[in-house]
């Protein structure tokens, strides 16, 4: 019943998840670069696309965990 692919493609996936949102909660002045200036107290910097870009490949990771799982739980 225990099958590691399901099981490291869904830990790889909770570890996406929690760096996308670490990326995403740091103040403002440790983000990095500023990349695209939106207004006086706005702007995109490094940390918020990275952040972002990991929190999309780990709903895809997770997305894709589900995926085996159900092929491998209903296989005829």
């Amino acid at each position: 019943m225990l099958q590691w692919r399901v099981i490291l493609l869904a830990t790889i996936a909770v570890l996406l998840l929690a760096a996308g949102l670490v990326a995403l909660v740091l103040p403002g002045d440790s983000e990095g670069p500023v990349l695209y200036h939106l207004d006086d107290q706005h702007a995109l910097r490094f940390l918020d696309v990275l952040g972002g870009g990991l929190l999309a490949v780990g709903c895809v990771v997770a997305w894709i965990s589900g995926v085996v799982w159900q092929r491998r739980m209903y296989a005829p």
